[in-house]
C-alpha cells in the first residue's frame, strides 16, 4: 500500500476541503472579533488566534498518521516530534 519509491504520496482525499473550510471558520471569528465590542468579541478574538494555531497542528497530526499507515516510520516519528515539541513549548509557556 506504500508508494513506489521516488514517487510522491498522492494528495489525501479531503485536506483540501478542510482547509478551505478552516479558512471561512477563521475569517468569520476574525469578522465577528472585529465587528462586535464587548465579551463576544473578545472571545471570537481569542478563538480565532487557537483556530489558526490549532488547524496546522491537526494537520501534523493527520499527516503522521498517514505516514505510519503506509508504513513510512521516519516521516511519522519527525511528525510525532514536531508535535511534542510544540507541546512542550505550550507546557513551558503556560507556566
Amino acid at each position: 500500500m506504500s508508494a513506489p519509491q521516488g514517487q510522491i504520496d498522492p494528495p489525501l482525499r479531503g485536506v483540501e476541503r478542510a482547509m478551505r473550510l478552516a479558512a471561512i471558520v477563521a475569517f468569520g471569528l476574525a469578522a465577528v472579533g472585529a465587528l462586535i465590542p464587548n465579551s463576544v468579541g473578545r472571545a471570537s478574538e481569542v478563538a480565532v488566534v487557537a483556530f489558526i494555531v490549532a488547524v496546522p497542528l491537526l494537520r501534523v497530526l493527520v499527516l503522521g498518521i498517514h505516514w505510519l499507515r503506509l508504513g513510512d516510520r521516519r516521516f511519522a516519528g519527525v511528525a510525532l516530534g514536531l508535535l511534542l515539541i510544540v507541546a512542550a513549548g505550550s507546557i513551558i509557556a503556560a507556566q
